[in-house]
């Protein structure tokens, strides 16, 4: 998948995908250009964090915060480097779920349990400092919530009006 088909897909403009990729948002994407003039091209998954990346940055949130956000929901959780440990590759999978981020401070991935991909996932509340969980009693003051059902489907090309 390249950009343009991307953009495609989801309806964000070819500039704010490439800003995402420029500014260097998304962990572990720093080789994806292969020289000037060839095309930048990434998988369905890496797509899907580029496009939640990009909605995240229309709706106000800073590229620090992104950043932090998508670096813990793209932390390994098992105890194996294998894409289902990756709380948002979960998420993705299942074309569901939904990634909360509260007061700044924590966030919150969860995706329904869907057949071949897996159990049901919550986090829960984690501070996006550390891999603890937050105590069960945390109710944020400003939520801020994405749900990460539509975007799937459309980097997926299964929705045509996103």
């Amino acid at each position: 998948m390249d950009l343009n088909e991307l953009a495609a897909r989801t309806g964000l403009p070819v500039r704010k995908l490439r800003y995402v990729l420029d500014h260097r948002i998304l962990p572990g994407l720093q080789g994806v250009a292969s020289g000037h003039g060839v095309p930048r091209t990434f998988t369905p998954f890496e797509g899907f964090a580029i496009a939640l990346a990009a909605r995240l940055l229309d709706a106000g949130v800073t590229r620090k915060l992104i950043a932090t956000v998508l670096g813990t929901v793209c932390r390994p959780t098992g105890s194996t480097q294998a894409p289902l440990d990756v709380p948002l590759f979960r998420a993705y999978t299942a074309e569901a779920g939904s990634i909360e981020i509260g007061d700044g401070l924590y966030l919150r991935l969860s995706a329904p349990k869907r057949p071949g991909v897996g159990n049901a996932l919550d986090t829960g509340w984690l501070p996006l400092e550390s891999a603890e969980n937050v105590g069960g009693d945390y109710i944020p003051l400003v939520r801020l919530a994405v749900e990460l059902g539509a975007l799937a489907q459309a980097v997926q090309g299964r929705q045509d009006d996103f």
